[in-house]
């Protein structure tokens, strides 16, 4: 029976030490799902006036229990940049901006790690995204909806890490924050 048992163990690490084996189970293990990165997004409070002040933090949050996740490490508010920001009043209308946000995050020197940040299962990177509501085009008095999206602007390509949330990945919708502005 020990002689059996010993076969089998010896089998099973030959069989996992194979390079084909271990690379498979290696991409396997490093493919991301839309449900491993999770946006949330808070405010700084519920009611506003029009002369106020809106502060919003935004942070990236890594779901999955047993995987680490390497997102790009500079977080800016802009369409080439990582987050949206996006407004709509309470008939579902989209609100202009007095403001655009236009980061531009360019992809890291070829090699460079230390452009990258790896969370740790459940740990997340964040950002605060301090405006007015004047500039955000809402002091008309009512309710608005108000969400980002975040939106990788470098492809895995370009990253020296792995697992690499990059361009690939696709968009993440953030939970959606209601605000009322009164007078």
């Amino acid at each position: 029976m020990r002689m059996f048992l010993v076969l089998t163990l010896g089998l099973i690490s030959a069989f996992a030490a194979h390079p084909d084996v271990t690379k498979n189970l290696q991409e396997k293990d490093s493919a991301l799902k839309s449900s491993d990165l999770e946006v949330f997004m808070a405010a700084d409070k519920q009611t506003y006036n029009p002369g106020d002040k809106i502060k919003l933090d935004v942070r990236l949050i890594n779901n999955n229990a047993v995987k680490d996740i390497f997102v790009y490490g500079t977080l800016q508010f802009g369409v080439r940049a990582s987050f949206t920001l996006f407004r709509r009043d309470a008939n579902g209308k989209e609100v202009p901006t007095r403001f655009i946000n236009d980061a531009w995050e360019l992809p890291p020197k070829s090699g460079e790690v230390s452009a990258f940040v790896k969370l740790l299962p459940f740990h997340f990177l964040g950002k605060t995204y301090k405006s007015t509501i004047y500039m955000q085009h809402m002091e008309k008095p009512g309710k608005y909806s108000i969400w980002v999206e975040y939106h990788c602007p470098i492809s895995a390509s370009d990253a020296a890490v792995s697992p690499f949330w990059g361009k690939e990945n696709g968009t993440i919708k953030s939970n959606v924050v209601e605000i009322k502005v009164v007078r």
